[in-house]
């Protein structure tokens, strides 16, 4: 078996246990004998990793000042974004010399993200990961979405909120995201009394995609309920005697204390829950995660950020209960 191979294999086992492979970095270069903090992020989320110093970065006109321009990388062009200045922290031009580009698929947008230093990479079981929380540490939290420690170490490792990085790094295409909720008309979109009269659970750990999502739902006149990881959402549907006012689940993958793969088997594991319609929405969106997820017993695999496709999703469920017609497509 070929080395991708292996690796695709790999992440897929680790998945399906409740486990990760984090990359851990620095976007820091030590100063004045300072430690500086870890970061780390999924590695099915990174695609290469490049020396900067090979690569010449174009400026972008008008662009945000945390894009810091375009790099060519066999013939695509990618933003390179300025990850030392989003957290706070300035970098030397001697610094960026050395410093490194992870180059990373976010929903298929690939981007590269400046940073000072690679440590490695770390397996980690989602129970291992915990939500942000207030630390007595020189780093900015309102980018930090969970935590963890490195390997038999007391360190700290800051998990960034990356869709939060890049709605910010990105606004055109934070309008874009928030413009098409904002747009979503409940008067051409109508379900059955049994959707509007029933509530949707979704656990989701970054809170501008929960923002976005709450968007979408209130503009379709749903009822819903967020969760802030797949425990909690767990937790409320075992506290419930009965899941008849519960009309289908999303959740996101990469969460802390269970993951969207722990929320999937366990629903389905479940004599209460297994009815419940779970969709998937994350923004690891590799043919091979899909399949994975579906296998698993996820009725629906879909990309962060798509509004049509999370309402065509609630119209599909709303079909397949309740025998609501489809709307028509006009081609």
């Amino acid at each position: 078996m070929s080395t991708m191979l292996e690796q695709i294999e790999k992440t897929a086992q680790l998945s399906k246990n409740n486990q990760m492979s984090l990359m851990i970095f620095q976007v820091q270069f030590p100063r004045n004998g300072s430690h500086p903090p870890y970061y780390g992020m999924n590695v099915f989320k990174v695609r290469e990793v490049l020396e900067a110093r090979a690569y010449d970065v174009s400026p972008m006109p008008d662009a945000n000042p945390l894009i810091e321009g375009m790099i060519e990388l066999r013939g695509v062009y990618l933003p390179v974004i300025d990850l030392p200045k989003w957290m706070g922290f300035d970098m030397t031009d001697e610094e960026r010399e050395k410093s490194i580009i992870i180059v990373s698929d976010f929903s298929h947008n690939f981007v590269g993200l400046r940073v000072s230093y690679i440590h490695g990479v770390e397996e980690k079981d989602w129970a291992e990961i915990h939500p942000a929380g207030n630390y007595k540490v020189d780093v900015n939290t309102n980018q930090i979405i969970n935590h963890t420690y490195l390997s038999n170490s007391d360190d700290l490792c800051f998990i960034l909120d990356i869709e939060k990085l890049l709605i910010e790094a990105m606004p055109t295409m934070a309008e874009k995201i928030f413009a098409s909720a904002k747009a979503v008309d409940q008067r051409t979109h109508r379900f059955s009394n049994d959707i509007y009269d029933r509530t949707i659970l979704f656990a989701e750990d970054s809170m501008a995609i929960q923002k976005y999502m709450g968007m979408v739902f209130d503009q379709l006149n749903l009822k819903y309920l967020a969760f802030d990881n797949g425990r909690l959402l767990l937790d409320y549907v075992d506290s419930l005697d009965s899941l008849d006012e519960i009309s289908m689940v999303f959740t996101d993958l990469e969460m802390p204390v269970a993951s969207g793969h722990t929320v999937i088997k366990e629903l389905k594991l479940s004599p209460k829950s297994r009815h419940l319609p779970i969709i998937v929405h994350t923004s690891m969106t590799s043919e091979n995660n899909s399949r994975q997820v579906l296998d698993m017993g996820a009725d629906y695999f879909i990309g962060k950020v798509d509004t049509d496709l999370i309402v065509d999703t609630v119209a599909k469920v709303d079909h397949v209960l309740y025998g609501t017609p489809l709307p028509e497509v006009n081609i």
